[in-house]
């Protein structure tokens, strides 16, 4: 599901031959179900580095039995959200697209020590050094 914005966003910007600049962190989460009646969540990014919302839930009690309803109710949330003829930008961002930096700024890559050359698709590198080539007209 999160993923969903991103592919938007590259797809749509791709038609426009602009670069691809929606990075996906690797976000996922999941509802454990326990048992009768109880839950909990797992959630991470990519090599597993844990979110803050990760077993925020105790495994066991009240918290665990509230969590399991709250779970029960978003899934039908979201499969009623995903399988409606509505007009929206999709789940998480129903009211509003995703926006994303440009790749030389985005906090993701710089933060991996990840250079925009080494994501941005071969095409559309060519494209800017040709650009970079081009002789300056007046």
């Amino acid at each position: 599901m999160a993923q969903c914005p991103v592919i938007k966003n590259n797809l749509m910007r791709f038609m426009q031959g602009k670069d691809s600049n929606g990075v996906y962190d690797g976000y996922s989460y999941q509802s454990l179900i326990l048992g009768a009646g109880e839950a909990t969540g797992f959630s991470h990014l990519h090599d597993f580095e844990p979110t803050t919302t990760n077993h925020w839930s105790p495994n066991f009690g009240l918290p665990a039995k509230l969590y399991y309803h709250y779970t029960l109710s978003q899934s039908h949330s979201a499969s009623v959200k995903y399988t409606s003829f509505t007009k929206n930008h999709g789940p998480p961002y129903n009211r509003w697209a995703q926006e994303f930096d440009e790749l030389e700024h985005n906090e993701y890559l710089n933060a991996h020590g990840v250079e925009a050359e080494d994501v941005r698709h071969p095409a559309a590198q060519a494209r800017l050094e040709g650009k970079a080539d081009a002789p300056a007209t007046e």
